[in-house]
């Protein structure tokens, strides 16, 4: 069983599962490349692109380490500005607790990780977590970031089996500020499109 999802306008999604991640970046990293003034001089397209090469490549592997199966994020600027957002769609498996009620091992996840709400996703009754989290020390993230996370259950699966999309932004260096709840609306939209694929 897969996914469809339809992302807003200007991004694109990055495959971690299938062996194509590299071929999508290169493809990223030549549009965005193709979209810098012509008089730029090429030492300077080059380092860009090696760079932008660099920081997809560290966020696909970061977002694979977590059981992504795709990693979707902004790769135009919107009125001039680029977007700090990204999400993940991840599997989470659970091996054991068949007997568990799904209800219960969604009220167990939520607790303690924010504010938590019962949604529907494509028919499936799912669970919507929103909280703000601080930057790690020791990392070189600066700023906390506003986090949406929507747990839902794959339907008709012979173990239970839940699918996440983590969605994560900073806005303007304000997680609670307007460009924050504006990127989070964006997201809420997103999840409306959400639909299991079962071809």
């Amino acid at each position: 069983m897969g996914y469809n999802l339809v992302p807003p306008p200007g991004w694109d999604h990055i495959p971690l599962k299938d062996g194509s991640t590299n071929d999508v970046i290169l493809r990223i990293v030549d549009r965005a490349v193709s979209e810098l003034p012509q008089e730029l001089p090429r030492d300077d397209v080059s380092r860009a692109r090696m760079e932008l090469f660099k920081q997809l490549k560290k966020a696909a592997k970061q977002a694979a380490k977590g059981k992504g199966l795709s990693l979707y994020l902004p790769v135009e600027r919107i009125h001039g500005i680029f977007v700090p957002a990204s999400f993940v769609v991840s599997e989470m498996l659970v091996g054991q607790g068949a007997d568990v009620p799904t209800e219960e091992v969604l009220r167990l996840l939520a607790a303690d990780r924010g504010e938590s709400e019962t949604v529907d996703v494509d028919g499936v009754r799912a669970t919507r977590i929103e909280r703000i989290v601080p930057p790690e020390e020791g990392t070189e993230i600066e700023y906390a970031s506003r986090r949406v996370e929507y747990v839902v259950p794959v339907p008709g699966a012979t173990s239970p089996q839940w699918l996440t999309v983590a969605f994560s932004t900073i806005g303007d260096g304000h997680p609670d500020g307007e460009l924050s709840d504006v990127l989070v609306d964006v997201f809420d939209a997103v999840m409306t499109t959400f639909r299991w694929s079962y071809a």
